[in-house]
């Protein structure tokens, strides 16, 4: 009869060494705090992605910056009412193929805004022409 009972034994010291370290592991996923970190944790992962598509809406325009007025260069500019003069002033242009920006602007891309007043116009990329100007 001894015998027989030993590998009943055995085998409930087997069944007690299992079922005791899952009922442990169980109870500490019911602590309080794990619902309100998963409430956190995806407001901050839907702020993220609102991140992402709105940072895939900003790009980068190298600029430089063009005109000397006291050295008589710069670009050309007539101002209203003034029918008789020309006056010379610096301004912002893009950088000449190889040439080095000496700035650079945020540009943003004009699908992603939605306009409710014509506040820009989109004329593409920024891009440098020269121009004679002879008096």
């Amino acid at each position: 009869m001894r015998r027989a009972l030993i590998p009943w034994l055995l085998f409930g010291l087997a069944l007690v060494a299992i079922v005791v370290p899952m009922a442990e592991g169980t109870s500490s996923a019911k602590d309080p705090r794990v619902p309100g970190l998963i409430k956190k944790v995806n407001v901050l992962q839907k702020q993220v992605a609102a991140l992402i598509v709105k940072s895939n809406c900003i790009g980068v325009q190298g600029v430089v910056l063009r005109g000397t007025p006291a050295n008589q260069d710069g670009y050309v500019y007539k101002r209203a009412g003034d029918t008789t003069n020309l006056w010379i002033y610096t301004a912002l242009d893009a950088p000449a193929t190889g040439e080095t920006p000496s700035a650079l602007m945020a540009v943003v891309n004009p699908s992603c805004v939605t306009p409710s007043r014509a506040l820009y116009r989109h004329g593409g990329p920024l891009t440098a022409h020269a121009a004679h100007y002879n008096r």
